[in-house]
């Protein structure tokens, strides 16, 4: 990562890599993102005594007991190096100190953020980081978690045969030490061949030191009979590499399923790579998914992580072979580990895999962590293997245990790439037709639906009852695209005709909502703004008239229901409630209309303020709601822009503001009262106080000066000269200057109005989704009567608490549309072809579906014939070029024919030459 400059820390003012240490320490993550997109180096430089290291180093080595995974995740993502290396710590890495640490949720995220290989990496030593920990960790401490971070490297992959400076191998050092523990892991949980023999020390093996110290106990089961010895022999015969002897071995068919303790026969032939000996056991039998109980890795896996693709094809064609979860996932994170050879060759092994029709393969299967095999693609497989896993059908909507989507990782022209290959057309046809059909396929936009085996501690029977297949895949449908209307590099493929088509769709499905709250929210203005101007601003003390009773009793049925309106998105998602300003202004009007129905004799002027904001806030919120509406939406874009970017300015301008109305104060305070104006009325002097003069100095923002009434007769230059300043400075320049802002704003969204108005549908649209398909009740609550009620069944029905049936109104997929498309018909209008089996909660609705055709909106429309035309002109072309290669060919072909017809003609007249003259001189 380069040289690091060390900072002086005696200093008055603290450096900023020791206050980023601080929040590190306190484990507060916000601080720690806020303070770094401050100090971008400070994760970069080396804190100097008594560390001397970067930060990252730190956390994981000498602060690995109190920092918490999350904190060392933020500090990889904020860029934090994981290679820095310097003489000082003989070039250790991340992983070296963060295995040292003992903290295997440490060590878990800094392998995961690590290239394929990086796990091998070697100190000035040649040490790696499994040698590291073996020479110098301290395994008496059994609550160090160094066992576990052994585990964790031989399970990622490291090499566990790399000898240190001294050619001594990790299993040497565990052996000689005693750490039985460690040597068990490393012999039967690698996957790999454990060389116990070759490196020695003073003349003595690994297998020396366990004969030595009686340890062979430990690692093999002792078997003196005959059989036992019939198997030793076969196990050495494979260790040894022979596989002829092995085959040709009179026993060998009969033990196929042998095991001595620590791995079966298929196992050993498949560490080995012996194509022969593994065919061989599984023709005779071997169960290919047999596992020793110290060897839980069950072959086809053990193949995998080593890359014998012949292995590992014969394995997999085999009918009863159970491909392991993780198999995809190890493959794609060594996929590129290393050089390619005629035995190992992972990137075959992944091939065979993915495209294996024998087998079915769940791409969306997640790890640990939950990142599935398209996390792992984005991240280190390159385009064409993240095109594989998105036509395999892998979801970008699967979040793993750190809330990251596989799209984060995606670049944008493979998105687009594949947003096209969603659209799914039939090129060979006639694309001019009047029933041509474009089919969208939505599938990678979803969720993948959920298991029943996912379900907690339920069995089998009572999860299914619980939850259907229907109502498990009743879960958000806009996660993907939210991020992509987030992400300024993604942001343009909004107006692909594959997402927008998905937007207008889920527009229709959920515009009752809209139009419901619309409705009731008028009924609630209307009875509000009647009962304010009728009832409650009415001076006489008839109060109990049938109108009153009638307009209040209104009133209180609409408070009533709007206050249970806001308790339910509250109650839902209160975070994302209070982000809203919406919202604020809701509760507020909520607040001043209970005032106006429950207080019943406020002051005359308590009750005109309260009724003048009352109608106001009422207002606000009408114009923000019917803003919400796709085609009002980059109006209500407009005035959030501008309305913010005025306020920021004023707020900045806002200290010459203030600093001219004090100035005005105090010049013009001491000027004598004028008493005429229009039948002897005083005017009002608005220098006499500073809050007067504030709010003088702001209207005279507008140019409002009305400088007659201004007494500059006091101190006539200076007034004058700081009223001119002001004019200029402030009228003129700065309200032309937001006034410019203003108008450069409203152009900027009125040339993106189609862009900004998909932004804003998908955000309120993730907006209803979260209310309807949230939780009712806080999660804490739920946890609580999950606890301490434990004979009532809440563990898969507390995420069922909105009725069904709004559940079903706002989610596309499984009832409005099946299998995840969506047909249409390009050359009507982009007409809609609703399936006949549409599901439906009433009859009406089913009548509604079939007796209206549905449109998507014309830009859309020539957007996908657009994309047809573009795309039958890609296989033209495509058709066109393999055509003229093939003429090439031919013409190529043909040259050659010719070529050797006129050498073959050429020696037969050669022949015939000699041939006359060779008479020519027998007759002379």
């Amino acid at each position: 990562m380069g040289n690091y400059e060390l900072q002086r820390t005696d200093s008055i003012c603290t450096p900023p890599e020791v206050q980023l240490l601080e929040y590190v320490k306190a484990n507060n993550s916000a601080k720690i993102q806020s303070f770094v997109i401050e100090n971008p180096n400070s994760v970069n430089v080396v804190i100097g005594h008594p560390y001397d290291k970067p930060i990252l180093y730190i956390a994981c080595y000498e602060l690995a007991n109190q920092i918490r995974p999350e904190t060392i995740e933020m500090l990889v993502k904020l860029g934090a190096p994981l290679h820095h290396t310097d003489e000082v710590h003989n070039h250790m890495q991340a992983v070296h100190f963060a295995t040292l640490g003992g903290n295997p949720k440490a060590l878990e995220v800094i392998l995961r953020h690590l290239k394929p290989g990086d796990i091998n990496s070697l100190t000035s030593n040649n040490n790696s980081a499994l040698n590291l920990v073996v020479k110098e960790g301290d395994f008496a401490n059994a609550h160090n978690g160094l066992v576990e971070c052994v585990r964790m490297l031989v399970l990622g992959g490291i090499n566990v045969n790399t000898p240190d400076a001294k050619n001594l191998s990790p299993i040497f050092w565990a052996v000689k030490k005693g750490y039985t523990d460690v040597a068990r892991v490393i012999l039967y949980e690698s996957g790999q061949s454990v060389d116990i023999d070759s490196h020695k020390l003073r003349g003595k093996s690994a297998r020396d030191y366990m004969k030595e110290m009686k340890m062979s106990d430990a690692f093999t089961t002792p078997n003196n009979n005959e059989t036992g010895t019939v198997h030793d022999h076969l196990f050495q015969l494979l260790k040894q590499g022979d596989e002829d002897a092995f085959v040709s071995n009179e026993y060998a068919p009969h033990a196929v399923n042998a095991e001595d303790g620590t791995q079966t026969l298929l196992q050993l032939a498949t560490k080995k790579g012996l194509l022969l000996a593994v065919t061989f056991l599984l023709d005779h039998g071997a169960d290919p998914n047999k596992t020793a109980k110290q060897s839980p890795s069950p072959p086809i896996q053990i193949a995998a992580l080593n890359g014998y693709h012949k292995v590992f094809n014969v394995l997999m064609n085999r009918a009863n072979t159970i491909i392991p979860k993780s198999t995809l996932m190890d493959l794609l994170k060594h996929v590129d580990n290393e050089a390619i050879t005629d035995e190992i060759n992972h990137n075959l092994c992944y091939e065979l895999l993915l495209k294996s029709k024998a087998k079915s393969i769940d791409v969306n299967e997640g790890d640990k962590t939950d990142n599935t095999a398209l996390h792992y693609a984005a991240r280190y497989g390159g385009a064409s293997r993240t095109l594989e896993l998105l036509r395999s059908g892998a979801s970008m909507a699967c979040t793993n245990k750190y809330g990251s989507l596989p799209i984060e990782d995606i670049d944008c022209n493979t998105l687009e790439t594949h947003l096209n290959e969603c659209m799914e057309i039939n090129l060979d046809s006639n694309i001019d037709k009047e029933n041509f059909t474009a089919t969208f396929n939505y599938k990678t936009l979803m969720p993948p639906p959920l298991h029943v085996a996912d379900k907690g501690n339920y069995d089998t029977e009572t999860a299914c009852k619980l939850i259907t297949p229907a109502i498990a895949q009743l879960s958000s449908e806009t996660k993907v695209i939210s991020y992509i209307s987030k992400s300024p590099e993604l942001k343009h493929l909004l107006m692909h005709p594959t997402i927008t088509s998905f937007l207008y769709m889920k527009w229709h499905r959920i515009r009752w909502f809209f139009y419901t709250n619309l409705t009731f929210y008028i009924s609630f203005c209307l009875s509000l703004i009647l009962y304010i101007l009728l009832v409650y601003g009415n001076q006489s003390d008839d109060q109990h008239n049938v109108l009153a009773y009638i307009l209040s009793t209104f009133l209180g049925v609409t408070f009533v229901l709007l206050l249970l309106r806001e308790l339910f998105q509250i109650s839902v998602s209160p975070k994302m409630y209070f982000r809203q300003l919406e919202n604020w202004l809701e509760l507020l009007l909520l607040t001043l209309t209970a005032v106006i129905l429950f207080e019943r004799s406020p002051q005359q002027d308590v009750r005109k303020q309260v009724a003048a904001i009352t109608v106001l806030l009422a207002a606000f919120e009408m114009v923000l709601l019917i803003g919400q509406h796709p085609k009002m939406s980059t109006n209500i874009v407009m005035l959030r822009t501008v309305s913010a970017n005025f306020f920021k300015f004023l707020l900045w301008y806002s200290i010459l503001i203030i600093a001219f109305s004090l100035s005005f104060y105090i010049l013009l305070k001491d000027g004598p009262q004028e008493e005429k104006k229009d039948g002897g009325d005083e005017e009002v002097d608005f220098f006499v106080s500073p809050g007067l003069s504030l709010f003088k100095t702001i209207v005279m923002l507008t140019g409002e000066f009305d400088a007659g009434s201004i007494n500059f007769n006091v101190y006539p230059v200076t007034s004058h000269v700081i009223f001119m300043l002001f004019v200029f400075m402030i009228a003129i320049i700065l309200f032309n200057l937001l006034n410019g802002l203003a108008v450069n704003d409203t152009q900027l969204i009125k040339s993106n109005a189609e862009l900004v108005g998909h932004v804003a549908r998908i955000q309120h649209i993730a907006y209803i989704e979260s209310m309807l398909l949230g939780n009712v009740a806080p999660a804490g609550i739920m946890n609580c009567c999950k606890k301490y009620c434990c004979c009532c069944s809440l563990g898969v029905t507390s995420k069922f608490f909105v009725p069904r049936t709004l559940k079903r109104r706002v989610c596309l997929f499984p009832y409005f549309l099946n299998d995840y498309k969506l047909m249409v018909y390009p050359n009507q209008y982009a007409k809609i072809a609703l399936p006949t089996d549409v599901y439906s909660d009433s009859e009406s609705e089913t009548c509604f579906t079939h007796c209206t055709s549905i449109y998507l909106d014309r830009q859309t429309a020539k957007r996908i014939k657009h994309v047809i035309k573009d795309r039958k002109e890609e296989v033209e072309s495509e058709k066109l070029r393999n055509s003229t290669i093939q003429m090439q060919n031919d013409i190529i072909s043909e040259q050659q024919k010719c070529i050797q017809e006129l050498k073959r003609d050429r020696q037969l007249i050669l022949r015939k030459l000699d041939y006359l003259i060779g008479q020519i001189g027998v007759h002379q």
